[in-house]
């Protein structure tokens, strides 16, 4: 079979929707004015897509800040969902699906955080610097 290539931008758009579905990246529709979640494992040609935004905060309130202590500055999940905080910004190591810092410690978290539909990928969560 011959390979096939994009004949153009929206071609090639939903080839990358394709692969982001596949890899387990987040994929929103456009409904109406909304961006909505996609369904994983289902794709119209009719529709509009775009992967969603790469930056996915932990509802980590201003408030539950307070209560973790200013030692650690970051926090993030990893692929099974654990949510860990870190002194220093730290980065993902691929091979072992979570985060890690060289000069960093980090534990494990006690609080209740909805995690909820947060890809663990771009959960990244900085300390408000006022906090």
């Amino acid at each position: 079979m011959e390979e096939l290539i994009p004949q153009n931008e929206h071609q090639e758009h939903m080839v990358q929707v394709l692969l982001a579905k596949m890899q387990g990246v987040p994929v929103e529709y456009k409904r109406g004015a909304d961006w909505c979640r996609a369904v994983p494992d289902s794709v119209s040609l009719n529709t509009e897509y775009r992967i969603a935004p790469q930056s996915t905060p932990l509802p980590i309130s201003r408030e539950m800040w307070t209560l973790i202590d200013r030692t650690w500055n970051y926090a993030a999940i990893d692929a099974n969902g654990r949510v860990f905080f870190f002194e220093r910004k730290p980065y993902i190591v691929a091979t072992d699906e979570l985060w890690s810092s060289n000069t960093g410690k980090y534990i494990g978290c006690a609080l209740a955080i909805n995690i909820e539909g947060i890809n663990w990928k771009w959960s990244l969560t900085e300390r408000p610097e006022d906090v």
